[in-house]
């Protein structure tokens, strides 16, 4: 199966370094059209855009955190509630696991 390299992976990190080397990592795996959210762009707002092909999200942020992004993405109607998602965290409880695992990560 060839990878889809044609649509957006949105970045939402609000730490601005390590979203700068997030971005890095997807572009060098061939995602050219990656997008970083920002703190002026909701990242709800580039999902309900349309185009975003992979979320890739800190669970913890100010405002909507990761896990309430993934919620409202699963909750949504399709294409939307399909998008593939990677939760980004430095948590590691069993907690946070099951938790994010039960949300659709």
């Amino acid at each position: 199966m060839e990878r889809e390299t044609t649509r957006r992976v949105l970045v939402v990190e609000d730490n601005p370094a390590l979203r700068k080397v997030l971005i890095n990592i997807v572009k060098k795996l061939g995602y050219q059209d990656s997008h970083p959210s920002s703190p002026r762009i909701p990242a709800w707002a580039h999902v309900e855009q349309g185009g975003v092909g992979l979320v890739l999200a800190d669970w913890s942020m100010p405002g909507m955190s990761g896990l309430d992004l993934l919620n409202k993405i699963r909750t949504a109607q399709a294409p939307i509630c399909d998008i593939p998602f990677v939760m980004i965290t430095a948590l590691d409880s069993k907690d946070s696991i099951v938790a994010a695992g039960a949300a659709g990560v």
